[in-house]
């Protein structure tokens, strides 16, 4: 009899108090409901309460603004710590249809990938995506291809699977570029599989993204110093 993996849907969450309850409800319309980790990552608002309220399995409250990676990788301690199979990321606002989980898990316990990237070309985008973003993603897209020899068509969707090995690769390593474009090459050169999946991005229900004009300018200067770091540094080995 095969026993069904045990799954932790890890929430990074800034400021997000209104669109958590959405998330969180969808999340429970699973067949099974995985448990839900809400990561407050010093947020000024009711964020911590609103993620209790709508049935969040646990909630860590980070004291300060940490940054996205810090709050996933509290996440992903929280998984291997508690003996979870399975962690997918999911972001806070809305925008992730939560219905693909299944899609992005079942690469991992079908064909033994390590990590499944949801890709919004490969599926649907229900929103305009800035122009400056939206040929920034694919550039890196590009890169990034070029560095793991095969073909990544969105290195920045934050919508993923990941398997045990790379669950406690992510947290116990505290090298800072294990995110994004550069985390896929790391994980890529470190003999883990990765596959990427298509799913459905959709517009964020309210507020405003954290993503801003200077992060954007900033970003592909960031991502190329990493990624230098990453090629040239000796790689995390998958165990």
């Amino acid at each position: 009899m095969n026993i069904p993996p045990r799954i932790l849907v890890v929430i990074p969450a800034f400021n997000e108090a209104d669109n958590l309850p959405h998330v969180l409800r969808e999340l429970a319309t699973l067949d099974p409901p995985p448990d839900a980790a809400v990561i407050n990552d010093g947020s000024s608002d009711c964020t911590s309460r609103a993620a209790f309220e709508a049935g969040a399995t646990v909630v860590v409250d980070l004291p300060v603004n940490a940054g996205l990676f810090c709050a996933v990788q509290t996440g992903f301690r929280h998984a291997y710590r508690n003996g979870y199979d399975i962690v997918i990321q999911v972001d806070a606002d809305g925008q992730h249809d939560t219905s693909g989980i299944p899609a992005l898990v079942r690469p991992i316990v079908e064909e033994g990938v390590d990590v499944v990237i949801g890709s919004r070309y490969l599926g649907q985008v229900e929103y305009r995506m800035p122009i400056l973003r939206s040929v920034g993603t694919r550039v890196f897209g590009w890169l990034t291809s070029l560095a793991v020899g095969q073909p990544i068509t969105d290195t920045t969707c934050g919508f993923r699977a990941y398997g045990p090995a790379a669950i406690r690769l992510l947290a116990t390593d505290t090298s800072y570029e294990y995110r994004d474009a550069v985390g896929l090459v790391a994980l890529h050169r470190g003999g883990f599989r990765l596959k990427e999946v298509p799913t459905t991005i959709r517009s964020r229900r309210s507020g405003r993204s954290s993503i801003g004009l200077w992060h954007t300018i900033v970003y592909p200067f960031h991502y190329l110093l990493a990624l230098s770091v990453v090629l040239l540094r000796d790689p995390a080995r998958k165990e």
